[in-house]
């Protein structure tokens, strides 16, 4: 719940869409809850996937070769941040209560009240996207240098186990402090000594003896401005990922020619292979994360147009405003699809990945049938046994 006082959000809503957006066409409500439905069962499939794929990536047999090492951060953060959404979409829905509820009613308007259990899953949510996203352009980077100087030791240096772990936690050392720079404005406060005595349940408030995390209303507007850099964030990626794909794609197109005037053999065939779903994997993130990011930024630049008080706006931008928060959904529900497709690219492009899923399903079937050895000296004294009776 949240209260109508001064307050922070903290991953609880009291309001549905129609109250929140007041959009006027019964259009934009219906894909809202269409899109709504889709988004949680590809959370669903999602969250099984990953954790399948997850088990798999932390095999003996993937878990020391540096893009698998990247392929399992990528996988880590995709498991935790859908399944932190979804927790949030089961408050909103009520599907399970929230055990730290807690509306700070008469807080001082001087502060704005932060939920630290909440706070800390959207910083999580909001730190384990981008981290996953830019694992995903750092694999892309790795393996274009490989195949572009695979003889330097500069590049089998940096690819070792070791240092590759180093750099996923570099990057989500970034994110981190990107997203969680803000928490030196916070403070923990004693509630009763921060309550407006104005407040009509002042009296009421005034019992409860517990310390609050809050943060200035003076700095508050900060970290809402902070949520306008999400656009960038997701945009950023698009361009630098399409670049190092295009760069490995004239790579492999080169070695293909060598190849191919040397002899036609199957190794070819699964270059075009591979060149393919590297294309793939590039269109993916680009209609996801790039898609999310223009309509965004297409968001703000509107948004801040409607705004100025003394700027003209028609009823068709208005409408067309409308219908960008619409797109979003939808590039939501792209993002969360893009996020499912990483186990089957894997189960098709590597055919290390395949021989570990099938090693993994064969160990299963073989614990099902077990064998007695038993070796022939114990048999022959056995036999000496019965002779002598």
């Amino acid at each position: 719940m949240v209260s109508e006082e001064p307050g922070f959000f903290d991953g609880e809503t009291d309001y549905g869409y129609d109250e929140y957006y007041n959009m006027e066409t019964d259009i934009h409500k219906d894909i809202y809850r269409i899109s709504q439905k889709i988004n949680i069962f590809l959370q669903f499939l999602t969250i099984s996937t990953n954790i399948f794929h997850l088990i798999v990536l932390l095999q003996k047999e993937l878990r020391s070769g540096a893009i698998y090492i990247l392929m399992t951060g990528i996988c880590f953060c995709d498991v935790i941040n859908f399944l932190l959404d979804f927790y949030n979409v089961g408050i909103e829905r009520v599907w399970w209560s929230n055990p730290f509820s807690f509306i700070a009613t008469c807080l001082d308007f001087k502060y704005m009240y932060v939920s630290p259990f909440h706070y800390s899953i959207q910083q999580i949510i909001r730190i384990t996207r981008p981290t996953a996203t830019w694992l995903a352009i750092l694999m892309a980077l790795i393996r274009t240098l490989s195949v572009m100087f695979p003889m330097s030791n500069w590049i089998q240096n940096i690819t070792k186990s070791r240092n590759v772990v180093f750099m996923i936690f570099g990057v989500f050392g970034f994110w981190t402090v990107f997203y969680s720079w803000s928490l030196v404005l916070h403070r923990v406060v004693w509630y009763p000594d921060v309550l407006n005595k104005e407040c009509y349940f002042y009296k009421e408030h005034k019992k409860i003896k517990k310390n609050i995390l809050v943060i200035p209303s003076e700095y508050g507007e900060l970290q809402f401005k902070q949520d306008s850099w999400d656009p960038f964030v997701k945009f950023i990626p698009t361009i630098l990922y399409p670049i190092l794909t295009i760069a490995l794609l004239f790579q492999l197109r080169a070695i293909k020619k060598k190849r191919e005037n040397v002899q036609k053999n199957s190794l070819s065939d699964r270059s075009d292979k591979t060149t393919k779903l590297i294309l793939a994997m590039t269109v993916c993130l680009m209609l996801s994360e790039g898609l999310s990011g223009l309509v965004g930024l297409l968001i703000q630049i509107k948004t801040a147009k409607l705004a100025d008080p003394s700027g003209d706006f028609t009823e068709e931008e208005v409408e067309w405003v409308a219908l960008l928060g619409t797109a979003l959904f939808i590039c939501k529900n792209l993002v969360t699809f893009n996020a499912s497709t990483h186990p089957f690219f894997c189960f098709i492009m590597s055919s290390q990945y395949r021989d570990t899923v099938k090693a993994m399903f064969c160990r299963a079937k073989k614990k099902k049938f077990t064998t007695i050895k038993v070796s022939s000296a114990s048999v022959s004294s056995e036999s000496n046994k019965t002779k002598s009776y």
